[in-house]
């Protein structure tokens, strides 16, 4: 009993402590954004009102919007801490774990999305990267372990990369690039590092100090790995002795080498993957924690402090040089802690801005006056239909008729609503237009005869219209109408002859949809 009681104190102690620091990090942040936006004259934004805060806060954080129920119950909320605990609910979401996997999925593994056969290898990468965030590992531990997955000797019988497609995987990272040493490296330098070597491969960098040797030194901690066959899911074995690759277009070979001109230390019988991994993750390495900490900063903020967030380059500098020194400091010194860094950022009033702007100089994204509207990913888009059109988003695809065509219509909106990473602001397509304005799943969703929700809607408040179009706006738009567009709204519904208003109600319902409030995450 005694020592349950300690463990509980404990636990508290820590928690206390963490959220100490998270809010002291956030403090330090909304002072450098301050001193910037003083320099320049710019009155910030108004706080988000409870409704905006919410549908941001649960799609940067768990993937999809808030359900009505989860919006009624945070607006009657009347705790003065209810975003905090809002903030921790949802890091502490099962939900979290998973979306976190989908957005690093997509970076890591960009080839599953126009690779029918990669794409296999998307299930058990996701589940390893969200068993990993599960279990709050360090982010610089799932580097490693990515980076130095366990590959088989030449001598030794070869390994299957892909034998369960949903057990916990991450070969898929390396089996994706094909073995080949200058795709791995440059995935790994561009998404771990921040630097873009790739346009050193053919001559030296022409606009940066990065040299040809230098990016071919970075393919040389991975020239031992080779494939046993052909195709994505051949064997790979790994020859570890094997440090060099040939510069392009010449018969020089150029040896593993550190990208800062550290001395490289290898072992005989270890991976030189091992060696590039320890540097690269290293506290001493601020590429590595400077890197990471603008892109999360970019994911929840819309743009990065360095902008593009993989572009680090003297001729590229960040717009608020010690806050992101700041970020990449702490997030060193916490043991690289996803939920630590996730949560000074969500609580910081630079995040909890509205996205309305009472200003033109509000609108300049580098100076977060005002949060950046940002395009909702492919994923995003399908959980956050699925959910407002009555399908649960946590469903995942299996192998029924029915299923499988819900998941070839998961990978055609995933297709077409990727969001474009280095687009300054949200973008629409024609193709996006006329899938929102008359595809199928939109028409079957407004139909009265095809539509779950319109029939819930009905059921649940079946003398009120009011109840009805108030229904659908907390459902598509987390929020309730305003009293110009419930007067709109309901008098539309109203006039129609009692046989046409599940019609109306389902015109409503189409406009909700075909919003760009309900399209992008502000």
């Amino acid at each position: 009993m005694h020592t349950w009681l300690l463990a509980t104190c404990l636990l508290a102690v820590h928690a206390d402590a963490a959220h100490s620091d998270s809010r002291e990090l956030a403090r330090r942040i909304d002072q450098r954004i301050a001193e910037r936006l003083d320099a320049e004259g710019v009155k910030p934004a108004e706080r988000a009102d409870d409704a905006e805060f919410l549908r941001r806060l649960s799609l940067d954080l768990i993937g999809r919007i808030p359900t009505a129920a989860e919006v009624r119950e945070f607006l009657k909320d009347g705790r003065p801490d209810k975003r905090t605990h809002l903030v921790d609910r949802l890091l502490a979401d099962p939900q979290h774990s998973r979306h976190f996997a989908r957005v690093w999925r997509a970076l890591l593994l960009p080839e599953a999305e126009i690779d029918s056969q990669i794409a296999y290898f998307q299930p058990g990468f996701e589940a390893w990267l969200a068993q990993r965030r599960h279990e709050n590992a360090g982010f610089d531990k799932i580097v490693r372990e990515l980076i130095t997955v366990p590959i088989v000797g030449p001598d030794q019988p070869p390994q299957f990369v892909l034998r369960d497609l949903r057990r916990p995987n991450p070969v898929a990272f390396l089996a994706s690039k094909q073995a080949e040493p200058a795709k791995i490296a440059t995935s790994c330098v561009r998404i771990f590092l921040g630097v873009r070597l790739e346009c050193a491969q053919c001559h030296d960098h022409p606009f940066d100090r990065w040299t040809q040797r230098q990016f071919w030194s970075q393919a040389a901690f991975f020239a031992g790995l080779q494939r046993r066959g052909r195709g994505p899911f051949a064997p790979l074995v790994e020859t570890v002795d094997h440090r060099t690759s040939r510069l392009a277009e010449t018969d020089k070979m150029v040896p593993a080498a550190l990208l800062d001109g550290s001395a490289a230390h290898f072992d005989k019988q270890t991976t030189p993957r091992v060696q590039l991994a320890e540097w690269m993750t290293s506290r001493q390495n601020t590429f590595f924690a400077r890197a990471a900490a603008n892109r999360i900063w970019g994911q929840l903020m819309g743009r990065g402090l360095v902008d593009p967030v993989d572009d680090f380059r003297e001729s590229n500098p960040p717009s608020h040089p010690e806050l992101l020194e700041a970020l990449s400091a702490d997030f060193a010194a916490s043991g690289f802690d996803l939920t630590r860094l996730y949560r000074a950022i969500c609580l910081s009033s630079a995040y909890q801005r509205t996205s309305g702007r009472t200003g033109d100089r509000q609108s300049r994204p580098e100076l977060y006056a005002s949060m950046s509207i940002k395009p909702l990913s492919g994923d995003q888009f399908y959980d956050c239909l699925a959910q407002v059109i009555g399908n649960s988003p946590t469903d995942e695809p299996g192998r029924s008729e029915d299923n499988q065509d819900q998941d070839t219509l998961r990978r055609q909106l995933i297709r077409m609503f990727a969001a474009d990473e280095e687009a300054g602001y949200p973008k629409t397509s024609v193709a996006q237009a006329l899938t929102l304005m008359n595809g199928s799943a939109v028409s079957e969703a407004v139909a009265p005869k095809t539509s779950t929700r319109l029939k819930q809607t009905l059921a649940a408040s079946p003398a009120s219209a009011d109840r009805q179009v108030e229904d659908l706006y907390l459902t598509a738009l987390s929020r309730y109408p305003t009293e110009v567009e419930r007067r709109m709204m309901v008098d539309y519904c109203r006039e129609a002859a009692a046989a046409e208003h599940a019609r109306r109600l389902g015109d409503v319902f189409w406009v909700l949809l075909n919003s760009a409030e309900f399209r992008w995450n502000h």
